[in-house]
């Protein structure tokens, strides 16, 4: 009896929530199983897909070969295909692009259309009648360009959604032509090494045997004796020898050449100076429980809440240790992988070449290594961001989330998952043990807790019973003048008058004498200090003070910025730039205002004030390349700097014993968002920041400037009372039935066209509001939300409200946003884009 046609369900790595059926010819039955990757045919396209089951079946008649199985065992076990299978269903994220997760982008074998420019492209271009100076743009582009460039890449460059229609007009036009081509996977790195094949000794007898006379020849065998497996280049670039002269010499049999494949590791430049540490009583029993989560081998969720400085590295460390005893792995993830170089070497000193590490900043060739090292179970920890979640990590027995708190976890773009609760996730297809951790922890997490669903471990003092720093609230709407002759008496006189003149004359809004006065204090003690001020920039904005209009971004609805190092206005969304205007653009009066404070200025002003300081500034726009942001921790931790300052970048992961003030020099950036956690990412953000003073014996302290003194979490932030903060907040979220106590999701609707989008929000408000049968959803009405235009495209919202009470696994809401989906893809038209975001996190 023959035997029953074979048909594989394959992933594909397209926005389309489906899989592909292809039939697996004979001669790859035993290759072509779930978790492996396979070559097909895709349209007029070859892509690269995983199995992701096996059927008998076909759904159509028609059905395609698989041409080719890449891999000769799966690469993804069962146990991951079913956890990307509930990511994919959850945040209604097409399979493919979940599954794809798991493996380096650039390792797989397909086909794209690229673009170049024609031969006669000038002549093209005098013929037509492109006028747009975008299409200019573009073409400036794909001519300085080394090779031929993807849409894709065009469309990333210069941060649109959708290029088609630029794309077009140029192809007709016969400016550009564009083939399909084969991408170019990244491979192995191979290198030959070179050994002696005599021994030390016998190089005089062998040279003369031989008939050596070539005196690079001879230098080029002394090195090699000198060394076991030198890299063959190396020595040649040492030496000076070509590679014929080496060659002779491995025909003579003198020298041994092999190939071995090279792993290409990311260097980690920071380091820090070594500290024996052993662990207080809160830290031991925490980590006891967690081992013992790890022994039984369930899946066990925990929060672990402890203040800054409380030693939370020390358990990640110490836990993840026992996982490894255990025979297991661990994945740790952090909020950003560049902001953490502290405990990536704190984990690489106590782990050595075990430790893995997974970011956005790695070559592709690196991304190649560290696949294949967690593939085969040479990296047995593996550091990274969201989406080292992703990593397939064999046998898992413990899952950190670091920060837990963090927005970072929420992708953005497809799939929208949230790291954190996909880890919970993960942990239980794994069985493992997994520790959110925080000082500040979401609501939702504590809530957790609080009610039982997860353990609560709590480090209620800081590692080495140090203090909590002293925490001052500025109230920036009183210019109280300071008591100069009082002050000077009273300290040890090196604050002289002509100081306080200065500052009187600079009469900065924006700096406060207390906190000027407390930064010179401390540059005298020789102590370090870092400024928050969460904006980038000069000023933040350009005002008209004849007719009040803000120079705004053609293509937002969003503030121009002003930066003064590149002279001019920026767009922080989508990067459109333009020179700072003499006249007002809309009716040319010269009365143009420079209107607030970024980390730019900030930093200029206090260069002039304290001339004699070191003083760096980090945020995204000073930071450029990947070693820059740890070279600068290592210089402000070997105290080469003496002022940080920076946006909310420099609030996480710092630890320096060195650090005795925090500024803030706006506490109320972001507190007033129309955004219900804005209260919440307000006390956060403080309280992060706050935690990097006072880490070791120096007693640390943090001035926070304010408009609105009064409001609430002020004083909890200043107390440290985190638990006074969470009960607050935790009613007003309870009364208003955001989360903990319900799921909100979020649905976008874009288009150029402002009416259509606004229309098209309208109906689909109208289809939830049918599809919501049992009345179980709440509905805000649809509104364009605080940025309504991005990159061209008006923007309009609707937040729905799943109440946990009545949907307690979501599964009704989810029911109804997968039927939104299915009605957008048939009813909305084209040029309209909906994006459904399942437990939002931007909200504006």
């Amino acid at each position: 009896m023959s035997q029953k046609q074979q048909y594989a369900q394959v992933a594909l790595n397209v926005p389309i929530d489906s899989l592909f059926t292809y039939k697996i010819p004979s001669h790859f039955t035993s290759q072509a199983l779930p978790g492996s990757r396979v070559i097909v045919n895709f349209g007029n396209k070859i892509l690269t897909g995983v199995v992701f089951e096996l059927t008998d079946k076909a759904p159509v008649i028609k059905v395609k070969d698989i041409r080719d199985v890449l891999d000769e065992k799966p690469i993804l076990s069962k146990q991951m295909l079913s956890f990307c299978k509930w990511v994919s269903q959850y945040y209604i994220a097409p399979i493919g692009e979940v599954v794809f997760l798991c493996i380096p982008r650039n390792i797989n074998i397909k086909t794209d259309i690229f673009y170049q420019l024609a031969p006669d492209y000038v002549e093209k271009l005098n013929e037509s009648k492109l006028r747009d100076n975008f299409l200019f743009d573009i073409l400036d582009y794909i001519k300085n360009h080394k090779s031929a460039v993807t849409k894709k890449q065009v469309e990333k460059k210069f941060k649109y959604n959708d290029l088609s229609k630029q794309i077009n007009a140029l192809l007709e036009s016969g400016v550009i032509y564009n083939e399909s081509l084969y991408s170019k996977p990244t491979k192995e790195k191979i290198i030959k090494l070179v050994n002696a094949n005599f021994p030390a000794e016998n190089y005089q007898s062998i040279v003369k045997e031989n008939k050596v006379s070539s005196e690079k020849q001879k230098k080029f065998l002394e090195e090699v004796l000198k060394y076991k497996d030198k890299e063959l280049n190396e020595l040649m670039k040492e030496t000076g020898i070509g590679a014929a002269s080496v060659n002779s010499l491995a025909l003579k049999n003198l020298v041994i050449i092999k190939e071995v494949r090279k792993i290409r590791t990311s260097e980690e430049i920071f380091e820090e100076t070594e500290k024996n540490v052993t662990l207080n009583s809160d830290q031991q029993n925490a980590l006891n429980e967690i081992n013992e989560a790890i022994d039984s081998e369930k899946f066990t969720p925990f929060l672990l809440f402890g203040v800054t400085g409380s030693g939370k590295t020390e358990v990640y460390i110490n836990a993840a240790k026992h996982a490894l005893l255990k025979g297991k792995s661990a994945i740790i993830l952090v909020p950003e992988i560049s902001l953490t170089p502290q405990l990536i070497h704190r984990f690489k000193s106590r782990f050595g070449d075990k430790i893995g590490v997974i970011h956005s900043k790695l070559s592709d060739g690196e991304r190649l290594d560290t696949f294949d090292r967690i593939k085969n179970g040479y990296y047995k920890i593996i550091i990274g961001a969201r989406s080292a979640l992703f990593a397939p990590v064999k046998n898992p027995g413990l899952i950190v989330v670091d920060e837990e708190h963090d927005t970072s976890y929420k992708q953005e773009n497809s799939p929208r998952y949230h790291g954190r609760d996909s880890a919970l996730v993960r942990g239980k297809f794994f069985e493992c043990a997994v520790v959110l951790g925080s000082a500040t922890p979401s609501m939702e997490s504590f809530y957790n807790a609080d009610t039982g669903k997860y353990k609560l471990l709590t480090l209620s003092e800081r590692a080495g019973n140090f203090k909590m720093p002293f925490v001052k609230i500025v109230d920036l709407n009183l210019r109280e003048k300071l008591k100069e002759k009082e002050y000077i008496e009273s300290e040890t006189n090196f604050i002289k008058k002509d100081f306080f003149d200065l500052i009187d004359k600079v009469r900065l809004k924006f700096l406060s004498k207390d906190l000027l006065v407390d930064i010179d204090k401390r540059l005298e003690r020789k102590e370090s200090i870092i400024i928050l001020q969460n904006r980038r920039g000069f000023h933040t904005y350009i005002e008209c003070m004849s007719c009040n209009n803000v120079e705004m971004c053609p293509r937002c609805s969003i503030a121009l910025t002003y930066h003064k190092a590149i002279d001019l206005l920026k767009c922080h969304y989508c990067g459109f730039a333009k020179k700072k205007p003499q006249l007002c653009t809309n009716c040319g009066a010269q009365k143009l205002v420079e209107m607030g404070a970024g980390t730019e200025r900030v930093e200029e002003e206090l260069i002039k004030l304290f001339p004699e300081a070191e003083i760096t500034r980090m945020d995204s726009d000073s930071l450029t390349s990947k070693n820059q942001y740890q070279k600068i921790l290592k210089d402000f931790y070997d105290k080469k700097i003496d002022i940080l300052v920076g946006t909310q970048i420099i609030s996480k992961g710092l630890d320096f014993p060195d650090v005795t003030l925090v500024g803030v020099v706006n506490a109320d950036i972001g507190l007033l968002n129309p955004d219900f956690r804005a209260g919440e990412k307000t006390f956060q953000i403080l309280t992060q920041v706050a935690g990097r003073s006072g880490r070791a014996e120096k007693e640390g302290e943090v001035l926070i400037q304010t408009t609105h003194p009064e409001y609430f979490l002020f004083g909890n932030v200043k107390e440290h009372d985190y638990l006074s903060f969470y009960k607050n907040e935790i009613r007003t979220r309870e009364a208003a039935n955001y989360p903990p106590f319900s799921r909100v999701a979020l649905i976008e609707i874009k288009c150029e066209d402002r009416i259509l989008a606004e229309s098209k929000i309208k109906e689909v408000f109208n289809f939830v509001k049918m599809k919501d049968e049992n009345r179980l959803l709440d509905m805000l009405p649809p509104n364009p939300p605080l940025f309504s235009k991005l990159r061209d495209m008006y923007r309009y919202h609707l937040l729905i409200k799943s109440p946990k009470q009545k949907d307690a696994p979501g599964s009704y809401l989810n029911s109804v946003l997968r039927a939104v989906k299915i009605y957008a893809d048939k009813n909305l038209p084209t040029k309209t884009h909906l994006t459904i975001d399942v437990d939002a996190v931007n909200l504006l």
